[in-house]
């Protein structure tokens, strides 16, 4: 009697042992790292996605229109307000309540106000989004040392570097160092010189810019950081360049434009550039 209690606590020790780390087994497999959730939570997943998007809606709320993109209007509870427009060369459309409103020029994000803004004279706070459909009128030049000048249309968002690899990439004497970047016109130019040798070989981003409308993308063939060199180089990169609606550059001597040198003791002739669709 007293042999088969020994053997009875022997087996109930050994049966309780067991099932104590069966759990403890069960948590080691299903609690997977920290690192592991936070790249497989379904929901992290999303917010992640999320951010990327909301990320590119800023992008594109903020990019300015031009001649043939097409946006979409949209007034919440109010489909008759409803409209899809292109805009035109003169830069306005008429939209109803509103009357003529100015389309060209402007970014997304202030057509978004200037409508809540004008319909807010008729409706109660009125919910109104304006998404872009088709960018058609966004051009922008690269010019310089590269295999393929001219002008460009984008479909934004685009880099600096993704404008360069359609114009054929960099020729072997382009100073990837010190491109320029040109913004804003000869009345009130913005220049910043970028350094896309660092972010090809380090992955510098803050330096490939986004493009906007209008942009020159300048790649020299040397560096032109001095003050009087680069207003020299400044003047014949800008002011030669006149387009229009019918795809027509106008510059003093193409060498001198897209190679990257001074025209300074050149001739002035003008020399028609096709764009490049």
């Amino acid at each position: 009697m007293k042999r088969a209690s020994i053997i009875c606590l022997t087996l109930l020790t050994i049966l309780s042992c067991s099932i104590i780390k069966k759990p403890a087994k069960d948590d080691r497999v299903s609690k997977p790292s920290d690192t592991t959730t936070q790249k497989l939570t379904k929901d992290n997943t999303g917010a992640e996605l999320s951010d990327s998007s909301k990320e590119k809606e800023v992008v594109i709320s903020e990019f300015i229109l031009g001649t043939g993109d097409e946006i979409e209007i949209t007034v919440y509870r109010h489909d008759d307000l409803n409209r899809r427009i292109r805009v035109p060369p003169e830069g306005k459309n008429t939209l109803p309540l509103i009357g003529e409103i100015q389309t060209k020029g402007v970014s997304v994000y202030q057509i978004n106000e200037k409508i809540k803004e004008e319909l807010s004279n008729y409706l109660v706070n009125p919910e109104v989004s304006v998404e872009v459909t088709s960018f058609k009128g966004q051009k922008i030049f690269v010019l310089g040392e590269v295999h393929r000048p001219g002008v460009y249309q984008i479909d934004p968002p685009t880099t600096v570097l993704e404008a360069i690899s359609n114009a054929g990439g960099f020729n072997l004497d382009g100073k990837s160092s010190s491109v320029l970047l040109i913004r804003g016109g000869p009345e009130k130019p913005e220049v910043k010189t970028l350094d896309l040798k660092k972010t090809l070989e380090k992955g510098k981003v803050s330096q490939n810019i986004l493009l906007q409308t209008g942009d020159v993308v300048y790649v020299p063939r040397t560096f032109i950081a001095q003050v009087d060199r680069f207003f020299q180089h400044f003047e014949n990169i800008i002011r030669p360049i006149v387009w229009s609606e019918q795809g027509i550059i106008l510059a003093p001597r193409v060498e001198d434009v897209f190679q990257g040198e001074s025209a300074a003791d050149k001739g002035s002739s003008n020399v028609p550039i096709v764009i490049q669709k």
